[in-house]
């Protein structure tokens, strides 16, 4: 007898590859899942480290206001802040612990002027030379910014409630966007 050769057929071939095509396929599919989950982390991670800044330098400010005493033309005397709309958002006003006029509001910046930042804008009184600093980074748009100055008449300390909405510009698919609120209360106690 003529010895047989054992092979595999034609079947069995397509049948095998077939399950490690969809065995290899799903593995695939589970890390680019891990890798895309990830990314979205990193970016959700970065505007949050970004604007933990701004929010901590904003609420030392605020807790530390002044009632305007004729120093500061935008805020009427015996008033501690003053919110204007504005194209962009909100613009605040108050004074702060070094007697200086403070403005926070959102500005324009970068190539084209299409990136929205934080700008806190100081002067020491009337008519005096305005400092302007960029607050948030220039990788962070703020969409949205909004102050509501709560006053109490059983107290003397107003509540400065911020509510921002930013995202990273970033053009891949992994912009992370973020709403913000928080509250802060000045401690002026005179």
């Amino acid at each position: 007898m003529i010895g047989v050769k054992k092979g595999f057929t034609l079947i069995e071939v397509i049948v095998s590859v077939s399950l490690f095509v969809v065995i290899i396929l799903s593995v695939t599919s589970i890390f680019k899942l891990a890798i895309d989950g990830q990314r979205s982390a990193i970016a959700t991670q970065n505007v949050q480290e970004s604007l933990k800044f701004f929010l901590e330098v904003t609420a030392k400010e605020i807790r530390m206001a002044q009632k305007n005493g004729g120093v500061c033309e935008d805020i009427p005397d015996e008033t501690i802040f003053q919110v204007t709309p504005q194209v962009n958002g909100d613009m605040l006003y108050f004074k702060n612990y070094y007697g200086e006029c403070v403005k926070y509001y959102l500005a324009p910046d970068g190539p084209n002027g299409s990136n929205l930042r934080f700008v806190i804008s100081r002067a020491s009184g009337q008519g005096a030379n305005i400092l302007l600093d960029f607050i948030s980074p220039a990788k962070i748009r703020i969409n949205d910014l909004h102050f509501v100055v709560s006053n109490s008449a059983s107290t003397s300390q107003p509540m400065v409630t911020i509510n921002l909405n930013a995202n990273a510009l970033d053009s891949s698919q992994f912009e992370s966007d973020m709403t913000l609120q928080t509250s802060i209360t000045s401690r002026y106690y005179k």
